[in-house]
């Protein structure tokens, strides 16, 4: 039976170019019995993609309207992708999708978590400009905004790729602690860039969708080196291990409880196409080894479209519905 919902969208509430109201009726046109929308969590260091705090309420009052009037042709769900480095409520949700989009230095990681515990009062507006006022590359960077970003951070840093891939790969296992997730989203988003973009030997980068790749351009990562292998092993492990210890405490996946997947205490992974959709990758997150090592300790894998738009909702569904492995109710 192939999966009929998609859990992993976003509306013109962040970074969508739809509305709540279009993303859901473009799900029913596709014939899906569950959609679940989940706006980008409002991360003050870096507010141009998210919903605002006072958006986020309105996100959450509308999702639940239309719940209400969509009931009988559709299940709405409200969901929230919750980033790493957010700093949101996640009581309201449904459900929630932990993802990584950022990479914090020790510093960095420092001044946010200083400025953050000390808020003395209800109105976060000075603690918002103080934790918006850390610096882009020095203390933080965007994983997936832009091409460059990588490798500027790296080149301020004076650390070297593969240090960034090791340094995503420790901040993604511990995701379910840190975000007390459903499920992960875009496992391997680092990524996103490998595909089409190479750095040239003086460190540009170059779009080999616009021009040929010189001799001695290389990819972002070398996703095939054994530390690039171990950093990811590491991290699926840790993953899972946290997975087990939060259902030894009593956590029920909401995924299970709504009747949507039976989970139990393993993790649950996507498999996002929304590189596909946005012209930057051929092949869905994860990679095929890290599904492959997912499958191999009993993880489940769904299908997500990380769709921005109506015309991308269950983007390649069809072509990777066979990846997946939940026991799906839907």
């Amino acid at each position: 039976m192939k999966q009929n919902f998609d859990l992993h969208m976003h509306t013109t509430y962040c970074d969508g170019l739809n509305t709540a109201e279009e993303m859901i009726m473009s799900a029913i046109d596709k014939g899906l019995s569950v959609v679940g929308l989940s706006g980008h969590s409002f991360t003050p260091h870096d507010t141009c993609y998210c919903m605002s705090r006072e958006g986020t309420l309105q996100y959450i009052d509308e999702v639940k309207q239309l719940r209400e009037k969509y009931e009988g042709r559709i299940k709405v769900l409200l969901g929230l992708e919750m980033d790493y480095y957010a700093d949101t409520d996640t009581t309201p949700y449904d459900y929630i999708i932990g993802s990584v989009h950022y990479l914090f230095t020790e510093k960095g990681r420092e001044k946010r978590d200083s400025i953050l515990s000390g808020r003395t009062s209800d109105d976060r507006s000075a603690t918002d400009a103080a934790v918006l006022a850390l610096q882009k590359w020095t203390d933080w960077t965007a994983v997936d905004d832009e091409p460059y970003d990588l490798r500027r951070f790296a080149l301020t840093q004076d650390m070297d790729m593969m240090s960034v891939a090791k340094l995503f790969y420790e901040t993604a296992g511990s995701v379910i602690s840190q975000t007390d997730c459903d499920f992960i989203g875009h496992f391997d988003l680092l990524t996103k860039f490998n595909e089409r973009f190479r750095l040239r030997p003086e460190e540009t980068v170059i779009d080999t969708d616009k021009e040929t790749a010189p001799a001695g351009a290389v990819e972002f990562f070398d996703t095939s080196d054994p530390e690039y292998v171990a950093a990811w092993k590491n991290a699926i492990d840790r993953i899972f291990s946290e997975c087990e210890e939060r259902y030894r405490r009593g956590y029920r996946n909401k995924l299970e409880t709504l009747g949507i997947l039976e989970a139990g205490e393993k993790p649950v992974f996507e498999i996002n196409t929304g590189a596909i959709s946005k012209g930057y990758r051929t092949t869905p997150y994860p990679a095929p080894d890290q599904r492959d090592y997912i499958r191999s300790k009993g993880g489940i894998l769904i299908l997500s479209s990380d769709s921005h738009r109506t015309d991308t909702i269950c983007c390649g569904f069809d072509e990777y519905d066979s990846l997946r492995t939940d026991a799906s109710s839907q």
